[in-house]
Parts: structure tokens; C-alpha cells; sequence
């Protein structure tokens, strides 16, 4: 996927810098790109850089090549007022600031937001270590290039159902989110998505936040496998859930020799089933304010 991901991504941004070349040509001909060496000390990361870490194995090799045979490649800038932001080529950029070198071939050229977003998408997707988390905030970044999101995933070439996976992290709580911008490969899509569906399901139960903290400080501990999360969280709920459950008592509501209901008790509950068609409209009414003035305590004791 990422190889077919990597071409639609390439041919969208030439379709864009193409349309950007035209509308610059109306102004000035012969705009175009413009090499230069740029003080390495003026220049930005692309702000919509998915990558949240540069392995520092990766940069040693990478210096080491420049320090011996230069740099093969110019990265690529746009100008922002007196400094630049770089559209593809950060690798490059922090390898020249570990050599200390003062200056870096560089093509400044003038390039929208939204084809800044594709260039750090389509430079990292087809490397192995871009974790699911970092290719779900390109995403996010890139989105704003299509109208919708399906748009988005047809003209990516991916699956929407798959593609949606990507977006689960924006439901996840605050604390997850931290672990993963400091370590994006804690968490794939798929977990995200379990943890999404279950946050939908139960989120709400006083007791949801604090299994899944107790979850998530096991992942971080390396005691529990991220894919096993939201079960563990599940069978945590499920516990409380049938301790509270126990049934003291319990007894049927009869009418004209037929079940229509049953009383039961458990230690912090009073639970009342009735079938629907046991009550007329009337009849509800009355059960309501019933229950409503014995709660309040209006009714005399007999």
C-alpha cells in the first residue's frame, strides 16, 4: 500500500506545484525555482512533518555520506519572510547541522500549505519505521487538499475503512497522545480503533479512564501487548460489572397468571422490568409519579 500511496500522493503534488507555476506566471514569467546555499541556521522543519523521530543511527550514516562525498541532493525551501521552511529534505538539513556546516544547497520555490503537507507525506510513507500514528497526523495535514474524505482515500488509492483507522488516535485520551508524540510505534491503527469503538461503548462508566490508565501503564511496562488493550479494559468493566450484578433477591410480577416483569435486588441496586405492553399510557404515568414522590419522600408510610 504504501508504494501505490507514495505515486497518487506524487502525482496530486505535481498536479498542485503545477497549477501553483501557471498562477505564478500570470504575476512574474520565469518564476520557477531558485538554487541557492542556504545559512543552515535560517531554516525551518516542514511545520507539517508526521515524522516524530529521527533515529540517530540513520543521521550518523547519512553525515558520515555528506561529510565524504557532499550532498547528492539539494533540499527543497519555501521563503518565509527573512527564514525558510523545508518542504522535503529534513534528514538532510539535520544531518548538515551535526557536521556544523554553515550553509546547504537548497531550490527555494514558492509552494501552498497544503502541497507543504504532501511533500513531508509522500517523502516518509514508503519508509518502514513511519509508524501508523505519524502517517494518521499527515493525513490529517494533507485532508485539507480534498473536499472530503472519501475524496481523500480515492485519490490516495486507499481503503476508507482502512483510511479511518489512521484517524482513531484524535479520540484518544490526552495521556496516550503524549506517550505517542514522544514514541509514535506504541500504538497501531488497529489498537487505536479498538480503543476508539470501546471508548464509544463505555466511555461514559465512571470506571472506563481509570482501567484503560491501568492498561496503558502495563503497555509502557511491556506487560500487556498494545492488540490486547481494549479486551483487558473490557474484561475489567465486565468484572465490576457482575460484582455490582449480584443478585440478592429476586422475584416475577404475575398478572392473570403470566410473567410480565420481575423485581431484583443487588447490593447497590433495585432493578424493575415490566414488558412493555404489561402498562397503557395511563397506567406509566402513574408509575412514574409514583416512583417520583416515594424518592422525594412525599408519600405518608403506611
Amino acid at each position: 500500500m504504501s508504494k501505490d500511496l507514495k505515486k497518487m500522493l506524487e502525482k496530486k503534488l505535481q498536479q498542485n506545484t503545477q497549477r501553483h507555476v501557471l498562477a505564478a506566471q500570470e504575476v512574474e514569467v520565469n518564476e520557477g525555482k531558485e538554487y541557492a546555499l542556504i545559512p543552515v541556521e535560517k531554516i525551518e522543519p516542514n511545520p507539517y512533518q508526521p515524522r516524530r523521530i529521527f533515529p540517530q543511527q540513520e543521521l550518523d550514516q547519512l553525515a558520515d555520506s555528506i561529510a565524504e562525498i557532499g550532498l547528492l541532493e539539494p533540499i527543497l525551501v519555501r521563503r518565509m519572510d527573512e527564514r525558510y521552511q523545508i518542504a522535503a529534505g529534513e534528514r538532510r538539513w539535520r544531518a548538515h547541522k551535526q557536521l556544523h556546516k554553515h550553509t546547504i544547497p537548497a531550490l527555494v520555490t514558492s509552494i501552498s500549505d497544503s502541497d507543504m503537507a504532501v511533500f513531508a507525506l509522500a517523502e516518509n510513507v514508503d519508509r518502514e519505521d513511519l509508524s501508523d500514528y505519524e502517517i494518521g497526523l499527515a493525513l490529517k495535514q494533507v485532508e485539507s487538499a480534498f473536499p472530503t474524505k472519501k475524496k481523500l482515500a480515492e485519490s490516495l488509492g486507499m481503503n476508507r475503512e482502512d483510511m479511518y483507522r489512521y484517524y482513531a488516535y484524535d479520540d484518544l485520551p490526552q495521556f496516550i497522545i503524549t506517550d505517542l508524540n514522544a514514541n509514535p510505534r506504541l500504538l497501531s491503527r488497529s489498537a487505536a480503533s479498538d480503543i476508539k469503538r470501546l471508548l464509544k461503548q463505555c466511555g461514559q462508566l465512571p470506571s472506563f479512564n481509570a482501567y484503560l490508565a491501568e492498561a496503558w501503564a502495563l503497555l509502557l511496562e511491556n506487560e500487556l501487548d498494545q492488540t490486547k488493550i481494549a479486551a483487558f479494559v473490557t474484561r475489567k468493566l465486565k468484572g465490576y460489572e457482575e460484582k455490582d450484578s449480584h443478585i440478592h433477591d429476586s422475584r416475577n410480577l404475575i398478572r392473570d397468571g403470566k410473567k410480565v416483569g420481575n423485581i431484583a435486588w443487588t447490593e447497590k441496586h433495585i432493578t424493575v422490568k415490566l414488558n412493555t405492553k404489561a402498562l397503557n399510557a395511563d397506567q406509566e404515568q402513574k408509575l412514574k409519579d409514583f416512583l417520583e414522590k416515594l424518592i422525594e419522600g412525599e408519600l405518608s408510610e403506611v
